[in-house]
Order: C-alpha cells, then sequence, then structure tokens
C-alpha cells in the first residue's frame, strides 16, 4: 500500500510563497511577526532575504505596514497566528485594510482547537466570525493544497487565508485549480452531504469511508471558499 503524502497546510503556505516568486510574482512581499519558523514564510526568507520583512511582535504595526506596502503598487502577505492576526491585530485589519478595500493577503495559521498542544488561548475559532464581519474580505480556507495562495495572490483585495498546524493528508492531484467562491465535491453520495474545509475535509473524506461500510452513500464537499 503506497504512503500517503501528508503536510500542514501551513507548510504548503511556505512553499507556494516561494512558488510564486520563482513563477514572476514580482510584486510578492512578505511580513512576519517574529514567527517565520512557524508559519513557514522563511521557506520564502531563504530564498528571497530582500523581500522578507520580520515586523516583530507588533501585529497590529505589521498590518499598517501591510496596508501601506499595497498603496505601492506591492502584494503584501502578513503572516501570524491566527489568534494575533484576526484578534489582536483586528481593529488594524478592519480600518486599515478592511475599510479602504487594500491588496492585502493575511496568511493565519495554527487556527482552530487543533493545536491543542499550545494552549487555549492559542486556539483561535472565532477568527471566521471576526473576518466574515469585515465588509469586502474574503475568506478562505484551503484543505491541503497551494493553488489558494496562488489565487488569493491574483485576487485584487483583501483575502484572510486560514492554515492548520498539523500535518494532513493530501488528495488533491497536481492538476487540481483552486477557483475562489467555487465549491467542490470531492466523492458522488445519495443519501446524505458532509461539507467541510480546511482540516476536517480529510475528516469528512473518513466518515464517507466509514457510512459507506453501513451502506450509507455520502456526498462529501469541500467549501474552502467561507466568504
Amino acid at each position: 500500500m503506497a504512503e500517503i503524502k501528508k503536510i500542514a497546510t501551513r507548510e504548503s503556505y511556505g512553499n507556494a510563497l516561494k512558488e510564486l516568486a520563482s513563477e514572476g510574482a514580482d510584486k510578492l512581499v512578505v511580513l512576519d511577526a517574529d514567527l517565520s519558523a512557524a508559519t513557514k514564510t522563511g521557506i520564502f526568507k531563504k530564498a528571497y532575504p530582500d523581500r522578507h520583512f520580520n515586523c516583530g511582535i507588533a501585529e497590529s504595526n505589521m498590518m499598517c505596514v501591510a496596508a501601506g506596502l499595497s498603496t505601492m503598487g506591492l502584494v503584501p502577505f502578513a503572516s501570524s497566528f491566527a489568534m494575533f492576526a484576526a484578534g489582536r491585530a483586528f481593529e488594524q485589519v478592519r480600518n486599515t485594510i478592511g475599510y479602504p478595500h487594500l491588496n492585502v493577503k493575511i496568511g493565519a495559521t495554527h487556527a482552530g482547537i487543533s493545536v491543542g498542544e499550545d494552549g487555549a488561548s492559542h486556539q483561535c475559532c472565532e477568527d471566521f466570525a471576526l473576518m466574515r464581519s469585515i465588509p469586502g474580505m474574503v475568506v478562505i480556507c484551503p484543505a491541503d493544497d497551494i493553488e489558494a495562495v496562488k489565487a488569493a495572490y491574483k485576487y485584487e483585495g483583501p483575502v484572510y487565508l486560514r492554515f492548520g498546524r498539523l500535518a494532513v493528508p493530501v488528495f488533491h492531484s497536481e492538476n487540481y485549480k483552486f477557483e475562489i467562491g467555487k465549491g467542490e465535491v470531492i466523492k458522488e453520495g445519495s443519501d446524505v452531504s458532509i461539507i467541510a474545509n480546511g482540516l476536517m475535509v480529510n475528516e469528512a473524506i473518513e466518515a464517507g469511508k466509514a457510512l459507506e461500510a453501513k451502506g450509507i452513500s455520502a456526498e462529501i464537499i469541500n467549501i474552502a471558499t467561507i466568504k
């Protein structure tokens, strides 16, 4: 039996940023709040040190710096833990990025309860609610691929990208093309539909297998775009 490839979506984020730059995304710059090893923007930093800016443990300021860079025609990806990117810096994201509808991308990792070992203070479960409340903010939670990051780069306007800490199975092929706002039917089914995103998509796939063993046909849908 072939071994299933596993990779954390935060690592896919770092890889995607490097790939974008290597493919000619010359306007791409990456900001981090002293967490490049955890957000995996260190992958980009190693390849393009002049385009990576460590803003220190000052997430609110980082969002304002990203906003300023976007007004110069650059496409900044501001990176941190979801608890800080959506929580601590909410006012700056709302007023400095969302209100003027600036072309800033927010890469937020370690979201949800799956960061168990980091403690309850870091288990940001309210980031979807916070980011959805900002008019014009696109909210994306990819399951396993790097195409979502590339789609966010091409999109004109603010985007919040949610990534996980844990490595998850890769179920998309290399031919998969992500589209903002489009759902994806992973498995057809006739009895029940299971809709999931992010880390929960693979869990939904496994649930579908368990139901199939009991004679229940489950449709599995990946909704990566929340808003």
